[in-house]
């Protein structure tokens, strides 16, 4: 960076007497267009690196799988198309798409995350590039270089917008959070679990919103020297971590795909406050842990390891001292000096691996339920013997799971399935696979399940139920019009006195109605002679339940009044078109689409004729293969694939096909009000999806 001179500069002679010089200062314009300069510079190192990150997930809670989406930013760190970012962002991640500074999009590939960083690394697919085409990376800086003061630049996708480029300075190199302002190192939390244990933040006052997440924190040299992470509150405070931590995390998740840390069981605390001058003071020990076989217990005070003096005077130095543990090759014996009391003492223990905090997680489809493999610290935070099992996240309101009694809840652990053993989440998702591709599906199923130190039974019934579609209304008398009730003030307004009646708003065309001389505007009156006129709102189907109970094919005589005058319309009745309600529809699990038969009103309203067929979207989760096709409701699908689709039968049978084939990518053809859209879904098939119509379920861990 470059250093201006003082505005006088004082020559020492060793010849003559002391003399000075004062320059001419620096215009405003030349140290502007100076600055500029350098923060171009050191952007356009970057910039072309930085890219959007577009994320399909998945979550299980109540009982079912859950899509949803959420997006970005991240830095390309080498032509191979290593991309590292947060561990939020790409959380619960299923599908990773990449959009390039060219605006090119390329799928990618989860390589690692690690949670108690909050740093995750993904792969950009290069084989989409062009021949020869590289991309463009990046590189590190220094994060232990920076000082308060210093220029730093915050790069991303805020508001998942085109890239930005924001401009602060570093206000704070060392950040940690305290419980309530104490001494306290505050472990704070995301989906996953624990992040910056091992963190000490890069504080600064580049404006990030939602979006810059994973996004580089760049000096002014175009070097990278931290990853943001978030914004604390409204007070335009940013928080990024460190290039010290990033990238040697970055590059075990790229050699390993994972973080391998050591452990001992022990939470430590400053001597901040305390009466002690060295040292660091056992806060916690966990039950079971290296240090608690070794006889370490909370109050006690480290004073050395492995010979060498130890001293946390601060909250700031812990998450220092927690990675001195941590980075150590798993296996390690180390020795600690420590002193209980007035009495000096040592342990010796050897590390082990920290266990990953949160576990995986499925939906247990045709159950209704959703689990959770049991960690060691949620074994440890529920104080339960030992990890076997499966922790319930929640079942899905009448499914077999809840309708069972007693209903599984959230907090069980399942312990067997129809006798076998469930020691692991992987068990019960291979329990679920036996009994769900049965032939046929066992009527019931006993699972062994404890709640709250208490172990219980019960029954679920996994048969799924036939699929019936519902009874339609026996056809009645039908007139093919709308009409909307007139109340005494509108009929006053009209000019109608007070006589009040239903207004005629459409004739549907193909009809008697639309044979006979109603008119739009009349306002019926009457039917056969008999007084229709509406009180209230509540009275709007007052003209269509008369007109019911009419014999069908029987003409009937409307009395209108047409421009306030009494007249006297004959109108065949004909049979009850099938409305909307009636239709019937058909639920696809594995594409999260519901559909429709296409009604008469449905033509209708959007004018189409009686030569367009096919099946209309009631229904469609955005982040579900249907919905990321593009397709949305309302949408009328024509053509799957090869096929055309006239109605429910045709949409069910082509839809079980390709539940059957499987296949990476269907093709939908839609009308969409006048215009034809060709849409593209690209499935991910579990190992054992099948139609609704059969055993469908999930069992496919996160």
């Amino acid at each position: 960076m470059k250093r201006f001179l003082p505005a006088t500069v004082c020559v020492l002679s060793l010849l003559s007497a002391a003399s000075c010089t004062q320059p001419r200062a620096a215009s405003p314009e030349r140290l502007r267009e100076e600055m500029r300069a350098m923060v171009a510079k050191a952007r356009d190192r970057v910039y072309p690196a930085l890219v959007n990150i577009s994320v399909i997930t998945v979550s299980y809670w109540g009982g079912k799988e859950t899509k949803g989406g959420s997006t970005g930013s991240g830095t390309i760190l080498s032509e191979e198309g290593y991309v590292l970012t947060n561990q939020h962002v790409v959380n619960d991640g299923r599908k990773f798409r990449v959009t390039l500074a060219d605006k090119r999009e390329l799928p990618a590939t989860l390589v690692g995350e690690d949670p108690l960083t909050d740093l995750a690394v993904i792969r950009i697919d290069t084989s989409k590039l062009e021949p020869g085409e590289k991309l463009p990376v990046a590189a590190f800086g220094d994060s232990d270089r920076l000082v308060v003061g210093d220029t730093v630049m915050a790069m991303g996708s805020p508001l998942a917008l085109s890239r930005s480029v924001t401009l602060g300075i570093v206000s704070n190199t060392e950040r940690v959070f305290t419980v309530d302002g104490g001494d306290e190192v505050e472990e704070m939390a995301f989906e996953r679990g624990r992040t910056g244990l091992f963190t000490k933040w890069v504080q600064h006052d580049a404006a990030i919103n939602p979006g810059n997440s994973g996004g580089p924190l760049v000096d002014l040299e175009g070097r990278v020297v931290g990853v943001n992470a978030m914004k604390v509150g409204s007070s335009g405070i940013g928080l990024a971590i460190p290039q010290s931590l990033a990238q040697p995390v970055y590059e075990s998740l790229v050699a390993k795909g994972e973080v391998e840390r050591s452990a001992i069981g022990v939470a430590f605390k400053s001597i901040k406050r305390s009466d002690y001058d060295q040292g660091v003071i056992v806060n916690s020990v966990l039950k079971g842990s290296a240090a608690d076989r070794a006889g370490l217990k909370a109050g006690d005070l480290v004073v050395s390891l492995d010979g060498q003096p130890v001293t946390v005077r601060f909250p700031e130095e812990v998450p220092l001292f927690t990675r001195r543990i941590a980075d150590m090759p798993v296996g390690t014996a180390i020795t600690l000096g420590y002193r209980r009391g007035e009495e000096a003492r040592e342990a010796s223990l050897t590390t082990e691996k920290l266990l990953k905090e949160t576990g995986d997680e499925t939906a247990l489809r045709m159950w209704g339920l959703s689990a959770r493999e049991i960690t060691e610290k949620l074994a440890r935070d529920l104080q339960l013997p030992d990890m076997k099992g499966a922790f319930v996240l929640g079942t899905r309101g009448g499914s077999p799971a809840e309708t069972a009694e007693p209903q599984l809840i959230f907090g069980d652990i399942i312990r067997n399935v129809d006798g076998a053993a469930i020691e692991s989440m992987k068990d019960l998702i291979e329990a679920y696979k036996r009994v769900m591709t049965a032939d046929p599906i066992p009527e019931h199923v006993l699972v062994g399940f404890d709640r709250q130190g208490k172990n219980l039974l019960t029954i679920i019934k996994p048969r799924p139920d036939k699929k019936e579609d519902p009874p339609r209304e026996v056809p009645k008398s039908w007139i093919g019009v709308a009409t909307q009730p007139v109340l005494r003030e509108l009929a006053s307004k009209l000019g109608e006195s007070k006589d009040t009646g239903f207004r005629v708003t459409r004739i549907y065309p193909g009809t008697e109605a639309a044979k006979s001389d109603l008119k739009v505007g009349d306002v019926i009156v009457s039917v056969n002679g008999e007084r229709i006129g509406p009180r209230t709102m509540q009275e709007a189907g007052a003209f269509n339940r008369k007109v019911r109970t009419l014999p069908t094919g029987s003409p009937a005589k409307l009395g209108v009044l047409r421009d306030a005058k009494p007249v006297d319309i004959e109108v065949a009745t004909e049979r009850t078109r099938i409305t909307r309600e009636e239709a019937i529809k058909d639920t696809n699990k594995d594409f999260e689409l519901t559909v429709r038969e296409l009604t008469f009103f449905d033509r209708d309203e959007s004018r189409w004729g009686d030569d367009v067929a096919g099946v209309i979207v009631e229904n469609v989760e955005q982040a579900g293969w249907a919905g990321l096709s593009g397709m949305g409701q309302g949408d009328l699908i024509q053509r799957i694939n090869d096929v055309a689709i006239a109605d429910i039968p045709g949409y069910r049978k082509a839809m079980d096909a390709i539940a059957k084939d499987q296949p990476a990518k269907v093709t939908f053809l839609v009308l969409r009000g006048t215009r034809t859209f060709i849409l593209f879904a690209e499935p991910e098939w579990k190992p054992i999806a099948k139609s609704d119509t059969q055993a469908a379920g999930d069992g496919q861990p996160r």
